[in-house]
């Protein structure tokens, strides 16, 4: 099969689904990817690829242009997301693959892609949204800052209409959870929706060895870029990490991700016990390192990615209820789950008391990803679906075709 893959970003690590996914396809499948780019240093990493890929395009995007469509967008119904990520260069870029390399599919990872794929173009089109931003802006609206709920509000109203008429604009849809495709189906019910999970790379996060954990250590991992990931650490700060530390004053608490240093410039070297770390290559040391890890996100949407690391690292997870979406996790079998703060905090304090009660976590939550949550097998899920869409045969009530979740 012929796949013409869109990104509205260059994949990398971080970029778990695409960077994960392409690979595994491409053994397969003849993959053609295009992706729009920022600057030289992202397009760079399109070299990664190079030898994966059958053909590899960038088309760059200008920060400048960006922010005056941003600023055109607001007295309009487009979202401002959407309209930051706008292309004509990438719309025409898509049209010359077509005509180019006749692919029997267009996957399109998020919304914002979606958009470069121009009406009757003659190719079934599967798009990945993800996530829901209908769900993403009603949980910023509720518990983001003052100016995030402005911005959510915003969006939200946009995307009430606008999101239904992107998913009838493709010929399939992808969630990763059931929270996110439902939010989208009520508003779009005719579309054939397919749920496929985030995963883990079980083998490059292995299980760790017992010398690689430090006591009273915790770790939370992830781009600190993303909104959700900065209010999460800000309300650890605030809300739980002191309770911990008035019950183990030893404890530290690392915060290793992309703009970690920046978004907490003004706690770093301020709160006792806190360690940041920005962007590192391999984030499976900093996991391992951990007693145990978390996830305290109130809000977004989807899965968190952090908890299928840990898992198959062995550290043992505290989390709130929203990143676990509708992953297969069990309270007290594979982790804590915990949604108040005083909670939370007597959930972290009795892992890092006891260490028989970790490693039993560990063991089950290891398991767990290994069946049911390895890129090898989230990747011949979302294969299936592929081929589906491809050949014409997933049906509007043909709403699950998974076996991940």
């Amino acid at each position: 099969m012929r796949i013409l893959y869109i990104t509205p970003f260059v994949p990398y690590p971080v970029r778990v689904r695409s960077f994960n996914l392409i690979p595994r396809l491409a053994k397969r499948h003849d993959i053609h990817l295009l992706c729009l780019s920022w600057s030289a240093e992202e397009e760079a990493r399109g070299a990664y690829f190079a030898d994966i890929c059958r053909s590899v395009q960038c088309v760059r995007h200008h920060k400048a242009r960006a922010a005056l469509q941003c600023a055109a967008a607001l007295a309009s119904p487009t979202p401002l997301r959407m309209a930051c990520f706008a292309s004509a260069r990438m719309r025409q870029a898509v049209r010359e693959a077509v005509a180019e390399f006749s692919p029997d599919l267009i996957y399109t990872e998020r919304w914002r892609a979606l958009q470069y794929v121009p009406s009757g173009i003659g190719v079934p089109v599967l798009c990945d949204p993800t996530d829901s931003m209908l769900l993403y802006n009603q949980r910023l609206m509720r518990l983001g800052g003052w100016w995030e709920r402005l911005v959510g509000a915003e969006e939200y109203l946009k995307f009430l209409r606008y999101e239904a008429r992107l998913a009838r604009h493709a010929d399939a849809v992808v969630f990763c959870s059931r929270l996110d495709r439902d939010a989208v189906q009520r508003h779009a019910p005719g579309v054939p929706y397919v749920l496929v999970p985030n995963g883990v790379d079980c083998e490059k996060y292995f299980r760790k060895r017992a010398d690689e954990e430090e006591p009273n250590t915790l770790v939370f991992t992830g781009n600190l870029g993303y909104r959700p990931n900065r209010h999460a650490v800000h309300f650890f700060l605030d809300n739980i990490f002191p309770l911990v530390r008035e019950q183990i004053p030893e404890t530290r608490f690392m915060v290793v991700g992309r703009g970690a240093r920046e978004a907490l410039r003004k706690e770093s070297g301020n709160i006792p016990g806190l360690e940041v770390v920005d962007f590192v290559p391999e984030l499976r040391p900093y996991v391992a390192r951990a007693t145990v890890a978390v996830a305290p996100i109130t809000i977004g949407s989807g899965v968190s990615n952090k908890l299928g690391e840990a898992f198959a690292t062995g550290t043992a997870v505290v989390a709130m209820r929203l990143p676990c979406g509708d992953m297969a996790v069990q309270d007290g079998v594979h982790l804590f789950i915990a949604d108040q703060p005083a909670e939370f905090a007597d959930r972290v304090v009795r892992l890092l008391r006891d260490s028989k009660l970790r490693a039993s976590m560990a063991i089950r939550a290891r398991q767990l990803v290994e069946e049911k949550y390895d890129w090898e097998i989230v990747c011949r899920t979302m294969e299936l679906a592929m081929l589906g869409v491809a050949r014409g045969r997933l049906a509007p009530d043909e709403r699950l075709v998974t076996t991940a979740v």
